[in-house]
């Protein structure tokens, strides 16, 4: 089953973050997306462009970028980069969110057995660590 992760990213993003992130959803998951729709909400540090440019690099044709000139807030960005997602599964995620290494595994599961148009998770909050 084929799917894609959709994000959308401001300049208020921690690089450090948006790594961490993508890490989860990439180097770390059981299977992985086949596509992932990055919206850049407005303008961005060059912290920012530098990790982007450095997944770009690794991901090649995975990672799909949509600039945009300026910031249009986070529903309006998701439902522009919505629209450039190329699968009818859509993983919706936030540049800094971690995922448990089996996220998509177990989410794609549902969608095999079971007769769903939307499925979620529980979450866990953190601060620090």
């Amino acid at each position: 089953m084929k799917f894609s992760v959709l994000m959308s990213i401001y300049y208020k993003e921690k690089p450090e973050y948006f790594n961490r992130a993508m890490e989860s959803i990439w180097d770390e998951q059981t299977i992985k997306p086949n596509e992932i729709v990055l919206v850049q909400d407005g303008k961005l540090i060059d912290e920012l462009y530098e990790a982007i440019g450095n997944w770009q690099s690794k991901l090649d044709d995975v990672l799909k970028t949509i600039p945009l000139e300026s910031n249009v807030g986070l529903g309006d960005a998701l439902n522009i980069g919505f629209k450039e997602c190329s699968y009818e599964l859509v993983a919706r995620m936030d540049t800094d969110d971690i995922c448990s290494k089996d996220r998509f595994e177990k989410q794609l599961k549902v969608f095999e057995n079971s007769d769903v148009d939307i499925c979620s998770s529980w979450v866990s909050e953190f601060q620090d660590d």
